[in-house]
């Protein structure tokens, strides 16, 4: 009897935690729902496109390491309550720990958030063996009318987050209206925010403005001048140059996931990939995604290593080390990856050949957790360091 009753509560929870989900919206989610909203974020994003793997990359289920759960800073996120999901897999796709929790699963599927930026890496890597598009060359060439916040800067600015306009994030969270104003903009054609004008990422771009004093847009900061558009301009130039349609490179990339759950991509108003924040997987298949970096093993080591005079500074107390922003992607002695608000985090090292995957739930105010994401890459370096040990 005390089963039957159990069964039904447990049946009513889960009743009304769908209800909840199906009533959260892109008006409300960032209204103290935002923990919720990254764990429902498929059915937030007025634009959206779905990919299903025609070939699925087949994991070994039977490779777990149970040793991984002994390392003090995985077992501080495996207890964490606001990690709903951690995969760590290997590039031959063994899975050596797989954990969920807050009534996630396999099935779970999270917003990425700035994760995505490393697509940014793939893409640009690409585009440059194909012999399209070069670090060296203008962001003019490849999108005519935009403003004079990236005019002039070059693909690899743009892909250092070495480029000084009018957009400034976490000026913007600290409520300065200008700052705000530019933020919101970016974040409606995100699909972050209502939208009702559509404005498309061509017409955002023509109003961005050089941020610096007497009309300058180049950047002399300490650290990378961080902002979620400069991923997006990266994926406008990278597509005009190639001249594909808007959403073919990264559907392109997306099966080349080989997920078992469907992968999902924002887009704007007029098909363009969202490569700035919004993909959505579960976290099963963001380790998967994780292989793909790691793919080409002597360039990402080659790139490693560009990245610590190409580079901009990415600060220890955010990563655990000293890192670098280079080529859309994070990059120091342990590997390469990207985080991402909310406490998003893929890693994945081309010497040991491990992918550290986790998708949290944090209600974050700001868009950078830095203690969280502090805890993440101690414990995906940690992760590194035993299997290179052990090779």
């Amino acid at each position: 009897m005390k089963k039957i009753f159990s069964l039904i509560i447990a049946t009513m929870l889960l009743a009304v935690m769908a209800i909840q989900a199906q009533n959260i919206s892109v008006d409300n989610w960032q209204e103290q729902r935002r923990g919720e909203g990254l764990a429902n974020f498929y059915r937030i994003l007025p634009n959206i496109m779905l990919v299903n793997a025609q070939d699925k990359f087949v994991l070994n289920e039977q490779a777990k390491d149970y040793d991984l759960n002994e390392i003090p800073s995985v077992a501080r996120l495996l207890n964490h309550p606001g990690v709903g999901g951690m995969v760590i897999i290997n590039k031959e796709g063994d899975i050596l720990l797989e954990h969920y929790r807050n009534g996630e699963s396999r099935l779970s599927a999270f917003s990425d958030q700035s994760s995505t930026k490393s697509m940014g890496y793939l893409l640009l890597n690409q585009a440059i063996k194909d012999g399209v598009i070069s670090l060296d060359d203008k962001v003019e060439k490849y999108i005519p009318e935009v403003g004079s916040g990236f005019r002039g800067r070059t693909i690899g600015d743009v892909a250092s987050m070495n480029v000084n306009h009018n957009i400034d994030e976490l000026l913007a969270y600290t409520g300065d209206p200008e700052a705000l104003e530019m933020f919101d903009r970016d974040e409606r054609v995100l699909g972050f925010q209502r939208n009702d004008e559509k404005e498309t990422l061509n017409d955002f771009v023509k109003d961005i403005k050089a941020g610096g004093k007497n009309g300058s847009n180049e950047w002399n900061g300490e650290i990378a001048r961080y902002t979620t558009v400069n991923t997006n301009v990266l994926s406008l130039a990278i597509i005009n140059a190639y001249g594909a349609a808007p959403d073919k490179l990264v559907r392109q990339m997306l099966h080349k996931i080989g997920g078992e759950n469907p992968v999902y991509m924002g887009t704007d108003f007029d098909g363009i990939p969202m490569l700035g924040g919004a993909m959505i997987s579960s976290t099963i298949d963001f380790a998967r995604y994780g292989r793909l970096l790691i793919e080409d093993e002597e360039q990402v080591i080659k790139d490693g290593k560009a990245a610590v005079s190409d580079g901009q500074p990415v600060p220890a107390e955010l990563t655990f080390v000293e890192s670098k922003y280079y080529k859309s992607a994070i990059h120091n002695e342990y590997g390469i990856g990207h985080s991402g608000w909310g406490g998003q985090l893929i890693w994945a090292d081309p010497v040991s050949g491990v992918i550290i995957a986790i998708n949290s739930t944090l209600e974050s105010v700001l868009p950078a957790p830095y203690d969280h994401f502090y805890k993440e890459y101690e414990a995906a370096i940690d992760i590194v360091k035993f299997y290179r040990s052990k090779k």
